[in-house]
Formats: C-alpha cells, structure tokens, sequence
C-alpha cells in the first residue's frame, strides 16, 4: 500500500507501521521498550501510531 498520501494526522496499525519502517512487529515493540520507538495510542485493545510520528522514525529525527 502506498502510505505517501496518507495525512499525517492518520493512525496506522501495527502492519502499516512494520512495512513503513521495513521491521518486524517483534523488533518494533522491542524498541518501544527500550524507548527508542514511540508508544503507540491504545483505541480498545488495538494499538495505533500516528503517522506522524512514524515518518520521524523514518526521517532519524524521532526523541521521545
């Protein structure tokens, strides 16, 4: 899927984040354990990321 057009303010799941930042799920949350990878927002029991934030991972320029 194609994720250029998608608005910043958009909340992607755990399968768009994995092919945006070519990792795994397991790799992902492993950082957002050490801190390094931002948590993701809890809707029910389904976690989301803002794309936003997702895209300063990509750029390097992602501080939590």
């Amino acid at each position: 899927m194609n994720y250029e057009d998608t608005p910043h303010d958009v909340l992607l799941p755990i399968t768009a984040v994995c092919e945006i930042v070519a990792r795994s799920k397991a790799s992902i949350y492993r950082d957002i354990k050490d801190g390094t990878f931002p948590r993701p927002q809890k809707l029910g029991r389904s976690s989301r990321w803002r794309r936003s934030l997702i895209m300063k991972v990509v750029e390097g320029s992602y501080l939590e």
